[in-house]
């Protein structure tokens, strides 16, 4: 019984011409946005492999001169470019790309593409997971608003429970042709992931990419079939099929255009963050405090860089002084970051209405574009500024302090250079990003679970 209706059902998408024009046209939207994506990740990837290089190369080849002025140009690290990126680009355009290792302190990730783009790609990029985020819902919407008011319409509804079909039966075979409908879209991502995994991906890297792409069609799946109940009900609950559209896409406006934007000014008012200007001054009095008490204990005075502390000494001046400010720099990013990761975690709690906020987050971390993965290659590219400032510190103790009033005169060869090597940073494996998407991906179930019983029970009034 509920594979007739499930063949009914197909049936009537395909004659009507809904299913047909709805859905190819977001197929070819799809294959596009894969596509164009794709190549711009190829292109982005290969320009930050070439300009990570020529950076390294400046680095190594720099002449004879005092380590502590080499410490000041520093050294340029690129944040690799995740293998799904052009699934979904989450943050990436609007968090930077670059981040500079200079001598006394951390600094941000720079050159952000959303600094270059127009008023309209600030709206959104059409991307596979934006096409199926907002476009998903709408197709269900198409094909599924008259499920059951067309049929009252009709006069068949009531001829099918005369029939003794019962109804959630009813509600069963009409939603499976549906998820039918919503796999036919996550088609090409499925094709797609062989392709990628045996093709330009790394052969260490194709099983976690095989695992990633197999959970982002499963959380999409479950996204599309939150709709797919939601449809069925208000098909149920409402006397007519145009109330019924109008009713759906006035949710949908609500649910995937209005929510996310509002619910982002929602969390920055729950959870403020200073600005760069109050963040920067913030630091720099923290640190001017953490300075001033490492120079006392170790020096005996509060003057910095003054005379009462010799030259044969300021390579351990140095030393000091960067290593007093590792806490607070810990201290004030850790912060700021945490409090990002508030305002993240207060728009996946309304996921349980809004279920794009939920499906949002959960696709960011699983493809690695969200703010979790840029904070572990800042975090990274931290740890490698102190090794670097760590190693010429101990350079100018071990031999510049010793020429006492000619510690400046001190200059190191390009085998010293060496000693410092290039940044790698290994991005996090899959299972980090589930730990990240747990609460989203719970979020879904438990509004999957709550949509399926709420239309089960709706359905009890076709009887």
């Amino acid at each position: 019984m509920t594979w007739l209706i499930v063949s009914r059902e197909i049936r009537e998408f395909y004659r009507d011409g809904r299913f047909l024009f709805g859905a190819g046209l977001i197929v070819v939207l799809f294959v596009t946005a894969f596509l164009v994506g794709f190549e711009q990740r190829k292109n982005v990837f290969s320009e930050r492999e070439v300009a990570q290089q020529l950076d390294y190369d400046d680095w190594i080849n720099q002449p004879e001169r005092h380590p502590h002025d080499a410490a000041h140009q520093g050294m340029h690290v690129f944040k690799p470019i995740p293998p799904l990126s052009f699934v979904d680009p989450g943050i990436t355009n609007y968090v930077g790309s670059t981040q500079w290792l200079q001598a006394h302190r951390q600094t941000e990730v720079k050159f952000r593409p959303a600094q270059d783009a127009t008023g309209l790609q600030r709206f959104g990029s059409l991307t596979p997971a934006w096409i199926i985020q907002m476009l998903g819902p709408l197709l269900i919407i198409i094909l599924g608003f008259n499920s059951f008011s067309g049929e009252r319409e009709q006069g068949t509804l009531r001829q099918l429970i005369s029939l003794g079909v019962p109804s959630w039966k009813l509600l069963v075979g009409k939603a499976f042709a549906l998820f039918l409908g919503a796999l036919l879209l996550l088609a090409p991502l499925l094709m797609l992931a062989f392709w990628i995994a045996f093709g330009d991906v790394q052969a260490g890297d194709r099983y976690d990419v095989l695992i990633r792409l197999g959970l982002l069609v499963l959380g999409y799946l479950v996204y599309l079939g939150i709709f797919i109940f939601m449809v069925l009900t208000v098909s149920v609950l409402t006397p007519a099929s145009r109330i019924s559209l109008v009713v759906l896409l006035a949710v949908w406006i609500a649910g995937t255009i209005l929510a996310p934007r509002v619910l982002v000014d929602v969390a920055r008012t729950v959870y403020p963050t200073p600005n760069q200007v109050e963040f920067n001054a913030q630091l720099n009095q923290e640190l001017r405090k953490e300075y001033t008490e490492a120079w006392k204990e170790h020096f005996g005075v509060e003057d910095r860089w003054g005379t009462d502390v010799p030259l044969s000494r300021w390579g351990e001046a140095l030393q000091v002084d960067d290593q007093a400010g590792y806490n607070a720099i810990d201290r004030h990013f850790g912060a700021l970051w945490n409090r990002y990761d508030d305002q993240q975690r207060l728009q996946e709690f309304f996921g349980f209405v809004f279920p794009m906020l939920s499906v949002r987050s959960y696709s960011m971390a699983i493809t690695a574009t969200d703010f979790s993965h840029h904070r572990d290659f800042a975090v990274s590219a931290e740890q490698h500024r102190r090794l670097m400032q760590n190693l010429i510190s101990s350079e100018l103790v071990e031999h510049a302090d010793g020429q006492g009033e000619h510690h400046f005169d001190y200059k190191v060869s390009k085998e010293f250079w060496s000693r410092i090597p290039p940044f790698e940073y290994a991005a996090p494996s899959v299972l980090f990003a589930l730990q990240r998407s747990l609460n989203s991906f719970a979020i879904m179930c438990a509004t999957l679970l709550f949509s399926f019983v709420f239309a089960l029970l709706s359905s009890r009034k076709l009887v």
